[in-house]
């Protein structure tokens, strides 16, 4: 009965520990941060999915299959047959929601403690705030240079008045176009998504990599989108200036912890020429590597 849980759950620990330990050491993952997320949140799919299936072939094996592969070859084999037709309900039904009910009340969760959060910022810009009409933020008075987007209906750039003074004009034109090209990507859907998944799998490397490396790679990514209009140099000057301002948590903020590294990031050239081909042929691989696991389960 033990060989029948062996593929599962030989993928489980390769989604959830293997692969996001490997993931958060690849190179190639900061010069190719939108595939990395990519990646970071397929882990999380497949390690729900896989946990499912170790609790269906756990199931089956009790009630006296031979577990979900098994199930299914007697089906082919034998159409109209059903074996153990009266435990496939309960069955199918547990293991469904073992796999995508956390997965899913977490994600639900945080959208809604999100939006409140968001809105309710929304409602103290509308009071202290003012329109600028010429660099179309929303200007808020404070010392300390920060820019910020919070994404809504409508979603808001903010601007704090130090800003203004201390960035020349090419900086504060990089740092409104970082903050529009996180709004542009939608990623704060994909923070959001990857916190809820983190806080579900935070005992596992997976989680850890959620919650610290997909925010560091969504900087990125906006970083990246950036450069198509600005140069290196604004840009780094944008984030020195305001690496010490302060955001709310749920907004994304042009400085931060991680301005340091993306700044060395940026003003790096030793980039490799195929980043993207590089990162495709690491998750492809990865993704191959699934398979042999399949095939094990399938014939044991």
């Amino acid at each position: 009965m033990i060989y029948h849980l062996l593929p599962p759950l030989g993928i489980v620990l390769g989604a959830g520990v293997v692969a996001p330990l490997l993931l958060a050491r690849a190179r190639w993952a900061h010069h190719a941060p939108r595939l990395a997320i990519g990646a970071w949140l397929a882990l999380a799919g497949v390690l729900a999915c896989s946990g499912g299936l170790l609790l269906a072939q756990l199931l089956l094996s009790l009630a006296g299959g031979q577990g979900v592969v098994g199930l299914l070859a007697t089906c082919t084999a034998e159409p109209g047959r059903v074996p153990d037709g009266r435990h496939l309900p309960v069955i199918a039904a547990v293991s469904a929601v073992t796999a995508a009910g956390p997965p899913c009340g977490a994600l639900v969760r945080e959208y809604v403690r999100t939006r409140r959060s968001r809105a309710r910022h929304a409602r103290i810009l509308r009071l202290v705030g003012r329109r600028s009409a010429r660099l179309g933020v929303t200007l808020l008075d404070h010392e300390t240079p920060a820019v910020y987007c919070l994404p809504g209906r409508p979603s808001e750039i903010v601007v704090s008045s130090g800003a203004v003074r201390t960035l020349r004009a090419g900086e504060l034109s990089a740092a409104v176009e970082h903050e529009r090209a996180h709004l542009a990507g939608r990623h704060h859907l994909l923070f959001t998504a990857a916190r809820a998944l983190g806080s579900v799998y935070r005992r596992l490397p997976l989680g850890s990599g959620l919650r610290h490396e997909v925010p560091l790679l969504l900087e990125m990514a906006a970083d990246d989108r950036v450069l198509r209009r600005c140069t290196r140099q604004e840009l780094a000057a944008a984030l020195y200036e305001t690496a010490a301002g302060q955001a709310p948590r749920d907004v994304f903020a042009l400085g931060g912890l991680s301005a340091v590294q993306r700044m060395n990031r940026i003003l790096a050239t030793d980039r490799p020429r195929c980043p993207v081909a590089r990162g495709a042929f690491t998750v492809l691989a990865s993704a191959l590597a699934v398979i042999p696991l399949l095939v094990a389960c399938c014939w044991l």
